[in-house]
């Protein structure tokens, strides 16, 4: 049996879209992420409860489904659910809605703790997970891996500002996303629309490292685009990104 379910609602503002007037990709990830956030401080175990333990929670992959990007102006729902956790990982489900009640997006996450003295995973108390009513399953869940990018490359370098940095004392997961399209074509994304996405996190990124973002395309028999993604610093792989377009 899954988790306590939560919803909140948000309407969609024009500092959260795109020129398409559809909501970013960042944008959307950091309202579902607020929602998850929503859900732990209500059940006293927020993240002033996790750091007080010397842990914090770290994001590891996301996986999300389209039917459709939600736009400017739009009243939407999101929902959250801790599904299932184990020693080391908890399993988080998320979808948005439309006015009508028509799902948008969905997505599933891999989430850890980490030591945030030594900045290594953490397993799991029983305080911390127990007011979701998860599921324990020793069971790794398999998460499909993003598509590798391939010789056909092209790459944009950025500096990591101050302002790049989260509570956390490191990039906030919205900034791979902004990294990865950045790399695409105005006329590209103004003409395609997500469909699917799958990104993996490998290694922390900090604050005035320099990073390198990659980007390969190959064009589909249905038409559709695929956009591999690679973030990286030096010769260190920091995150995966594929992208399904229609």
């Amino acid at each position: 049996m899954s988790g306590k379910i939560y919803e909140s609602r948000h309407l969609v503002k024009y500092y959260e879209c795109d020129t398409n007037k559809k909501m970013t990709l960042p944008m959307l990830v950091n309202i579902m992420i607020h929602t998850s956030g929503e859900q732990s401080h209500l059940l006293g175990v927020g993240d002033d409860f996790v750091n007080e333990m010397g842990l914090s929670w770290v994001i590891l992959q996301y996986e999300m489904k389209f039917n459709r990007v939600p736009e400017f102006a739009e009243e939407i729902t999101i929902t959250t659910q801790a599904l299932s956790y184990n020693k080391l990982f908890c399993y988080r489900e998320f979808k948005v809605y439309d006015s009508n009640g028509e799902e948008c997006v969905t997505a599933k996450t891999t989430f850890a703790l980490i030591d945030m003295v030594n900045r290594k995973m953490a397993r799991i108390p029983e305080e911390i997970i127990m007011p979701y009513e998860a599921e324990f399953n020793k069971k790794l869940v398999r998460t499909p891996k993003p598509e590798k990018v391939d010789e056909k490359v092209t790459s944009t370098e950025y500096r990591v500002r101050f302002l790049d940095i989260d509570r956390n004392q490191h990039v906030n997961n919205s900034k791979y996303f902004d990294w990865a399209l950045d790399a695409l074509e105005y006329d590209f994304l103004t003409s395609h629309e997500l469909n699917y996405v799958n990104i993996k996190f490998e290694k922390e990124v900090h604050y005035g490292n320099m990073i390198t973002s990659s980007v390969s395309m190959t064009e589909l028999e249905d038409g559709k685009v695929l956009t591999a993604h690679k973030i990286t610093t030096g010769e260190t792989v920091n995150c995966e990104l594929s992208i399904m377009w229609k």
